[in-house]
């Protein structure tokens, strides 16, 4: 199973699965990070084996969508990037992609769900989807790289965070018709 990370420029990074934080528990933010951010992300779940997979056939490559908070420590990554070097100091570390459930793609329609952000339960953002032509052209482009196996999960970045940096106790809670779809608390 990989974790396959695309930012708004639509570049790409791996995220391993002990980045993996399920079922609402806390996330323990190591002690090296000095300036915890975090980027919403749209989810998809790869349901079938695919190599080259052309754009027009790409929804058919998912039926589950979820969402995630992917932390990362701002003033590394901003270090990492400078000194041209990997991204991964900053952004992989344990339990730093917290994901929620995921949800039957025929059941919702992910590009007309109402998705918000709050911290502390106070003030709220609203997260914009990716269009679904976006979503296919990004894991058409992917699979030209990697094949695609059952199980992957393409999380595809909405917005980062404008309410950072987060501090330890912080709630951070990701909804849609005011149902928690992840909630993290910082410890």
């Amino acid at each position: 199973m990989k974790i396959i990370f695309v930012d708004k420029n639509q570049q790409f990074r791996l995220i391993p699965d002990s980045a993996l934080l399920l079922k609402h528990r806390p996330f323990f933010c190591p002690d090296y990070v000095e300036n915890l951010h975090a980027k919403i992300a749209f989810v998809v779940k790869i349901n079938r084996l695919g190599k080259y997979i052309q754009a027009k056939f790409a929804s058919t490559y998912y039926d589950e969508i979820g969402f995630a908070i992917n932390f990362y420590d701002k003033k590394s990554l901003e270090n990492q990037i400078q000194n041209g070097l990997p991204w991964e100091r900053a952004t992989c570390f344990d339990g730093s992609f917290a994901l929620s459930e995921f949800l039957a793609k025929t059941d919702y329609d992910p590009y007309s769900l109402p998705l918000t952000f709050s911290k502390n339960r106070g003030d709220m953002f609203r997260l914009h989807i990716v269009p679904p032509d976006t979503t296919a052209q990004i894991i058409s482009e992917i699979s030209t790289f990697m094949t695609l196996k059952i199980g992957d999960y393409i999380a595809i970045e909405l917005d980062e965070i404008t309410s950072a940096p987060f501090e330890i106790n912080d709630v951070l809670t990701l909804s849609s018709n005011e149902k928690d779809l992840v909630r993290v608390v910082v410890k």
